[in-house]
């Protein structure tokens, strides 16, 4: 069933603009097979549907019952997009959730009385962003995990992808709630890096923080239990590029890694220019792989292309944040390298083929 959906809701991608010099004929070419490259490029912007779509209990099949669950629903999903753990009580909210029932596209029933809730991710950022609330979109980090439970005084065990024990449910599903997602060691990797409990616990941070990011982690997350219940002790140390933080408590490792992560991604504000050239780019493939990539940030609304010189293309960005926001999150994925600034400032970045 959809509920609210507007059609005018979707987001036209911009077109493609050239302020360089060329015959208006050669423009008009090359605007065209640029698009069809951006449309047909497997380097498509990532998926947001996710974030937008959420679980939550209905007493009933009555029309209140089914209101209180998309409100439910509509309280998880702030809190995932806007990076707060206290979206259920920010009365700047309120009107969202109170109109929940608008933004609704799809609903069905769910195992033990659950109702599945998917939303109109567009209409909601575009809410956030018309009344000044932060908007964390899909620029996520990647968390590696190293957790260590203590079964007895000297021994224990490390938790890997398959463990199914209490504590590491609970821990995925307080990284669901938040949208962080986590990355757990396969007993291959403990295998091939000959690490087991003791090894683990004896590892320096900087040893995890290499092993972590070589298997795909942005940021590492390390924990040391003393059981393997959901209510166990647990500390914790997080460490994302120049931030490192120490929390104790069996989801605070999530939670907290998951405030930072807001903190520093979630944006708001008013649009502003900000110019960036883009070194490495030797053809049109390229070109559009780039101009996708950055048109699939979440905080980006416009890029327009101003120059062309030689392998270096200028972008002009209508975004949010602001430059330091812009470097950080641009730092994430790896496509694009900083490089030195150029004239008056401007942020430099090579392309990584």
């Amino acid at each position: 069933m959809v509920d609210g959906a507007d059609p005018t809701d979707a987001v036209g991608r911009p077109a493609v603009v050239f302020y360089i010099t060329m015959s208006p004929y050669l423009r008009v070419i090359l605007s065209s097979i640029v698009a069809a490259i951006c449309w047909s490029s497997p380097a498509q912007a990532l998926t947001r549907a996710e974030l937008y779509q959420a679980l939550a209990p209905v007493a009933d099949r009555s029309e209140a019952a089914q209101t209180a669950a998309f409100q439910a629903a509509m309280t998880t999903v702030l809190v995932r997009v806007t990076g707060r753990r206290s979206a259920e009580d920010d009365p700047a909210l309120a009107p969202l959730v109170g109109n929940a029932r608008r933004y609704v596209q799809q609903y069905r029933g769910a195992p033990d009385g659950q109702l599945w809730v998917s939303f109109d991710g567009p209409a909601i950022d575009r809410w956030l962003t018309q009344n000044g609330q932060p908007l964390w979109g899909h620029e996520r980090p990647t968390t590696f995990v190293w957790l260590t439970v203590q079964t007895g005084a000297q021994s224990g065990v490390v938790v890997t992808a398959a463990d199914t024990s209490e504590l590491k449910s609970s821990i995925d599903a307080a990284a669901a709630l938040r949208g962080v997602p986590l990355l757990w060691p396969s007993a291959a990797d403990l295998q091939r890096d000959r690490l087991d409990y003791a090894g683990v616990n004896g590892a320096t941070q900087a040893s995890l923080t290499e092993m972590g990011r070589r298997l795909g982690g942005a940021g590492v997350l390390i924990g040391r239990a003393s059981g393997a219940s959901s209510s166990s002790n647990v500390h914790w140390t997080h460490l994302f590029q120049d931030h490192s933080s120490d929390y104790s408590g069996a989801l605070e490792g999530v939670n907290r890694t998951a405030d930072l992560y807001a903190g520093l991604f979630a944006a708001n504000g008013n649009l502003v220019p900000i110019d960036i050239e883009v070194s490495g780019v030797a053809d049109l493939r390229d070109y559009a792989n780039v101009q996708t990539y950055l048109e699939s940030l979440t905080f980006i609304s416009h890029v327009n292309v101003s120059a062309l010189t030689g392998d270096t293309v200028r972008f002009r960005l209508a975004t949010r944040g602001g430059a330091e926001s812009l470097q950080r999150t641009l730092s994430l994925s790896g496509r694009l390298q900083p490089i030195a600034a150029g004239e008056n400032g401007i942020l430099r970045f090579q392309l990584r083929h």
